[in-house]
C-alpha cells in the first residue's frame, strides 16, 4: 500500500469548510476555537476547502471562507490565499486520483460491497432497526458505475479516540454510523466521487495532521475514518487527538447548516459583516467555550 506524504511538522491542524452556503456563526465558533488552540500549543494552522462536491459549491462561498477569515482575524499559516489560489492549487478535486488509489485498496482489501440503496432507502432502514441492506450480502459488481461502495465495518470493531480534553473513549463506528459510502455512484453525467469519509481522512493523514476540532454531530465521522484508518494501514492517524465541540442552534433548537445558508442571514458572517457588527460576540463565545471544554470554571 503506497505511503502518504506527512507533514514533518510537530503540531499541525486545520480549518476545513466547505463551500455550500455562507458561513455562519457555529462555523465562526470553531474557526476561533481551532485557531485559539492553534496558537496557544504552536502548531501549524491549516486552511483545506472541502470543495469535493463541486455542485453545491459557488464562487460567493468559496470567496465568503476568506472575508469570513479575515473579519474573524484568523490568518492560516498553510493553504490558499484567494479563491482563484484555491482552484488553481488547492482544490480537493486535484486529489482525487490520491482518493481512488485509497477507495482501491479498500477493494483490494476485501473491505468494500456495491450497494444501490438511496440515503433515503438506507434511513427508512434504520428507522426500522436495521442497520444494514441487502447489498452487504448481495455481491454486487463493485464495477458497476451506478453503484456506491460502502465500507464494511465489523459489527464488533472498536477504536480508541484521544481527546485534546478528558480521557480516551472507545466506541464501536458501527454501532453509530453502520457501512458508510466511501466511492459515491455516477450521477447525472458525472463520474464516481469518492466520498467525505475518504477525502477527509486521506487529507488529514498526508498533511500531518495532529489534532482536529470538530462539531459534536461529527463524532460518527471520527470513528469512521479511525477504523478506515486501521485498516488502511495509516497508523498516524490513530494518534490525533480530537475536540468535539456543542453545536450552535437557532432560534427552533435546530443546528446551524451552511446547506440551508444560501442566503444572506442575520445568522450568516456574512448577514453579521453587512449590519456592521464585529466579530467581538462570537470571540468572546469561543473562548468561554474553550476555558469551560478544558475544565475550567
Amino acid at each position: 500500500m503506497p505511503e502518504p506524504v506527512a507533514s514533518p511538522d510537530p503540531g499541525s491542524t486545520r480549518l476545513a469548510p466547505t463551500p455550500s452556503g455562507f458561513l455562519h456563526a457555529g462555523n465562526a465558533l470553531n474557526f476561533l476555537l481551532t485557531d485559539r488552540l492553534a496558537r496557544r500549543t504552536g502548531a501549524t494552522l491549516r486552511l483545506r476547502i472541502d470543495d469535493l462536491d463541486a455542485e453545491r459549491g459557488r464562487q460567493a462561498y468559496v470567496e465568503d471562507i476568506f472575508e469570513g477569515l479575515a473579519w474573524l482575524g484568523i490568518r492560516p499559516d498553510v493553504g490558499p490565499r484567494d479563491a482563484e489560489d484555491q482552484r488553481r492549487h488547492w482544490s480537493q478535486q486535484l486529489r482525487v486520483p490520491r482518493y481512488r488509489e485509497l477507495a482501491d485498496a479498500l477493494r483490494c482489501a476485501g473491505e468494500v460491497y456495491a450497494c444501490g440503496c438511496s440515503r433515503q432507502q438506507r434511513a427508512t432502514l434504520l428507522a426500522a432497526g436495521v442497520s444494514t441492506c441487502g447489498c452487504r450480502t448481495a455481491g454486487s459488481d463493485l464495477d458497476d458505475e451506478t453503484l456506491a461502495w460502502r465500507v464494511r465495518i465489523p459489527e464488533a470493531a472498536e477504536v480508541t479516540v484521544h481527546g485534546l480534553c478528558g480521557p480516551p473513549r472507545t466506541e464501536r463506528p458501527f454501532a453509530w454510523l453502520p457501512d458508510p459510502v466511501v466511492l459515491q455512484r455516477a450521477q447525472d453525467g458525472r463520474p464516481r466521487r469518492p466520498a467525505y469519509q475518504l477525502a477527509s481522512l486521506a487529507d488529514d493523514v498526508d498533511h500531518g495532521i495532529t489534532f482536529i476540532v470538530r462539531g459534536e454531530d461529527l463524532f460518527p465521522s471520527t470513528l469512521v475514518q479511525l477504523h478506515l484508518a486501521r485498516v488502511l494501514g495509516l497508523s498516524a492517524f490513530a494518534a490525533v487527538r480530537f475536540l468535539h465541540h456543542p453545536l450552535l442552534t437557532d432560534d427552533s433548537g435546530a443546528k446551524l447548516s451552511k446547506s440551508v445558508g444560501t442566503s444572506v442571514s442575520a445568522t450568516t458572517l456574512r448577514g453579521m459583516r453587512q449590519a456592521g457588527v464585529g466579530p467581538q460576540a462570537l470571540v468572546a463565545q469561543a473562548e468561554a467555550l474553550l476555558k469551560r471544554l478544558a475544565g475550567g470554571s
